[in-house]
């Protein structure tokens, strides 16, 4: 086994001297600032333009996906056999929407 590195500069740990509190809390700071601006950037009008693009090209992957599995075209024929008609890709990526919105609101 080798030396363990940083996998971020591919120093070997031993190396790298630990951060300071100083430097962690700069950096926390840095990223909070980061996600901040990633918000913002996503609550406007091209940020929501954006997502929507986002939201498409992963529904159709995920319909793709259902409709090219044979196990999924058998539930979903279920589905549609017992009368529930649901869009299970548009489901999903609406659930995946709302959690990654809720996650850069937190």
């Amino acid at each position: 086994m080798g030396a363990e590195v940083d996998p971020a500069s591919g120093i070997p740990k031993s190396e790298i001297e630990k951060p300071s509190t100083v430097e962690k809390y700069n950096r926390l700071n840095e990223q909070k600032a980061r996600s901040d601006q990633l918000v913002e950037s996503l609550n406007s009008e091209q940020g929501q333009m954006v997502l929507n693009e986002i939201k498409e090209c992963l529904l159709a992957r995920v319909n793709k996906l259902i409709d090219d599995d044979p196990e999924c075209r058998v539930l979903k024929r279920l589905l549609v056999g017992m009368g529930i008609k649901i869009s299970l890709g548009e489901k999903a990526i609406d659930n995946l929407m709302k959690l990654v919105m809720r996650k850069q609101t937190q």
